[in-house]
């Protein structure tokens, strides 16, 4: 069936509003002179009462995302009771609370794109109750199975009403289900992104650093961009483009499909720096006391920072240390599993580090650690390089900060001292830089036989003050 819909912005404006969307309110143009371009239009002004309408919708629209961000409330402790048990987030309860959880982004439930995998509930969707009355919604949400008659008060169910009888796009019409790609021709520039999305997102759309970049976010779920973009973000100042033009809002979608992800090797050399020292590189304290896993009896800081550290309990070798196990495992896993893994209770990452934190310490585990072996003979700890051939590379990269014996930098020990008694952690800063400093990265820029030889040459420098 999906082919049978328009793909073309020629075709795809041939439909009306009330194909587009479900509610004719959901499409209240703008009146202003963007609307669809440069040039002023003229159009309807819709009547105060529809204009508050379209208000409802996108309140109702927030709420159905997240009603506990949007309203300020507690979030429950226990499971819905219509969460199925099985389900992904039956550990998680308050997820469940959430309407989108169990209907999904496209509103369509156990026959829309999340059908299958992690986030498959059989819970049927909401689009059965377009054009009906949100009183019939209010209804349902008041019943004892759903029971959002104690958290909702009068106005947050006439919003939630409203959206689900007015404001649901239909999303297999205007998002290709198989591509995730928006049924609009991609343009190469958008009035609403460089001038509302850019202050917050940046030009690129990678600016925040708690949220994935908008390219990502918008090519892996299209129905949650689109939702956002016309409902705005929950408890959030982001702005709702629910009054603008659906066409326009949707060519913003495409436009935004084609921004960059965040540069791969820049997060892998950021991660380095993070798995080294993540409170010194984003700047903040680290807990006061040791992390819950570390071996007790172990010797630490008073304040037990150092067992925050990443290097700590995995090793500059990434092989484990102090009797953890290390992350070799863990390379070439997705990022995604990866920070699953920072995430969960042993880890205890989420309320520490912030999603580009979490992605590029990922990206490190899966894509940048190296066999130590390969570079340090692990019996004499030597370099397998040749320092005659690296001379010009310390002279011109490394001696204009360290010196030309390498003592030039007084907070630390000499860097002849560091190659030799400590190879490994030598090579990792080497090809990582070191955290919340300018060092650079120079795993991307130097061959490995490169860089070998640069570790041998700083295992012949003066290992004394």
């Amino acid at each position: 069936m999906l082919n049978a819909f328009p793909k073309t912005i020629s075709a795809f404006r041939s439909l009306t509003a009330a194909a587009l969307c479900a509610g004719a309110l959901a499409l209240v143009p703008s009146s202003g002179a963007f609307a669809q371009g440069n040039a002023p239009q003229t159009q309807t002004v819709p009547s105060q009462e529809d204009q508050r309408m379209v208000a409802s919708v996108a309140a109702g629209g927030r709420l159905y995302d997240n009603w506990m961000r949007e309203l300020a409330m507690k979030k429950p402790k226990q499971v819905h009771p219509l969460y199925p048990e099985e389900g992904k987030y039956a550990d998680t309860p308050w997820q469940t609370w959430r309407c989108v959880t169990c209907h999904g982004w496209d509103y369509l439930g156990d026959r829309g794109a999340f059908n299958t995998g992690d986030d498959y509930t059989g819970i049927k969707g909401i689009t059965g109750m377009i054009g009906r009355s949100a009183e019939e919604v209010v209804a349902i949400l008041n019943n004892g199975q759903h029971g959002y008659g104690e958290v909702f008060d009068e106005q947050a169910m006439r919003d939630v009403g409203n959206f689900v009888v007015k404001g649901l796009v239909p999303m297999d019409r205007v998002i290709d289900r198989s591509s995730r790609m928006t049924l609009a021709e991609p343009v190469k520039t958008s009035t609403h992104f460089s001038t509302i999305c850019v202050n917050c997102h940046g030009f690129d759309g990678r600016m925040m650093d708690t949220i994935p970049p908008l390219g990502d976010a918008a090519r892996a779920n299209p129905w949650q961009a689109l939702h956002k973009m016309l409902n705005g973000h929950p408890g959030d100042d982001m702005p709702a483009l629910r009054a603008f033009d659906v066409r326009t809002t949707l060519s913003t979608l495409a436009f935004v499909q084609g921004l960059p992800s965040r540069d791969p090797l820049y997060a892998v050399a950021r991660g380095g720096k993070l798995y080294d020292d993540w409170a010194e590189e984003i700047d903040v304290k680290y807990p006061k006391d040791p992390h819950p896993l570390f071996p007790k009896g172990e010797k630490v800081d008073e304040a037990g920072s150092s067992t925050w550290r990443c290097v700590e309990c995995h090793g500059w070798d990434y092989k484990g240390a102090h009797g953890i196990r290390g992350i070799r495992n863990m390379a070439g896993a997705h990022p995604n599993t990866i920070i699953k893994v920072l995430l969960d209770d042993v880890h205890n990452l989420d309320h520490k580090l912030h999603y580009a934190d979490l992605y590029d310490l990922a990206v490190f585990v899966s894509q940048g650690q190296v066999e130590m072996n390969e570079y340090i003979d692990a019996r004499t700890l030597e370099a397998r390089g040749n320092p005659d051939n690296a001379t010009q590379y310390y002279l011109t990269l490394c001696a204009t900060c360290h010196g030309d014996d390498g003592k030039s930098i007084r907070t630390m020990p000499p860097m002849g001292r560091v190659a030799s008694d400590r190879p490994w952690q030598a090579l990792h800063k080497t090809l990582h830089g070191h955290p919340g400093d300018e060092m650079p990265a120079w795993q991307a820029s130097m061959s490995p036989a490169t860089i070998k030889d640069v570790l041998a040459k700083l295992q012949t420098l003066p290992k004394r003050k």
